[in-house]
């Protein structure tokens, strides 16, 4: 898929001019990305033979989700009869054990297990 070109570059030369590399693209070595006015000698354990990943400039980290804003905002707290964070404070009423009911909230999802 990738091509492999052998360059050379002085140590006083910057990154950039490396490559001549577009506004699109990007350098990267050892897991870092490199920045177009860093120069050449600057480059922590930069040396004779090492290798310079070219990669594209990505896009993104937008707005996110609907839902990102809804998150985090209190809308339940601990339940005085079972202790779980189920209550629901606009509701009045628990998701786990069903207070203000009389009767706990309870299923018998797998009645072949038992």
């Amino acid at each position: 898929e990738g091509e492999t070109l052998a360059l050379e570059a002085t140590p006083e030369g910057e990154v950039c001019e490396v490559l001549a590399l577009d506004a699109g693209c990007g350098l990267v070595f050892g897991g870092m990305n490199l920045s177009g006015d860093e120069k050449v000698c600057e480059v922590e354990g930069l040396q004779e033979g090492s290798t310079l990943y070219v990669v594209p400039r990505l896009v993104g980290g937008g707005d996110g989700t609907p839902a990102m804003g809804k998150r985090h905002k209190k809308s339940h707290g601990l339940c005085p009869r079972c202790g779980k964070r189920s209550y629901h404070n606009q509701k009045k009423r628990c998701a786990h054990c069903g207070y203000p009911a009389a009767k706990i909230r309870s299923y018998e999802w797998a009645q072949k297990s038992k």
